[in-house]
């Protein structure tokens, strides 16, 4: 299907790496996100945060990638995740799945910059 077209967005502030998500996720976001999430925290990167705010649909695919990396960041690599700016349909959907046991949630990138950063 031509609409399941998504980015990722990676950049930095200060300490954090955030990607920005935007798009309808599905299988592909898997490939797009582990490869680059795992070579940052080789790097030494440990705090991420995960906007949603251009997201318009999440596949069961997706979602599954996203709570691999989510262990990889907090269970394997002792980090920290975030997410933000999170539409009722994907908060639930995470928060079904269980991955709000492991990051934190927040309206706003920055009330996750400012709670990550103390």
């Amino acid at each position: 299907m031509d609409n399941k077209n998504f980015t990722l967005n990676f950049k930095s502030s200060g300490k954090i790496t955030i990607v920005e998500f935007s798009g309808y996720l599905a299988a592909g976001v898997t490939e797009a996100l582990v490869p680059k999430v795992e070579a940052l925290l080789v790097e030494g990167c440990r705090n991420f945060l995960f906007d949603f705010s251009g997201v318009t649909m999440l596949e069961s695919a997706a979602v599954a990638g996203i709570l691999a990396t989510t262990e990889k960041i907090v269970d394997d690599r002792q980090g920290y995740l975030a997410f933000c700016n999170l539409n009722d349909v994907s908060l639930r959907v995470l928060e079904m799945v269980g991955v709000f046991l492991y990051a934190g949630c927040f309206d706003t990138p920055e009330q996750a910059i400012a709670e990550m950063t103390e």
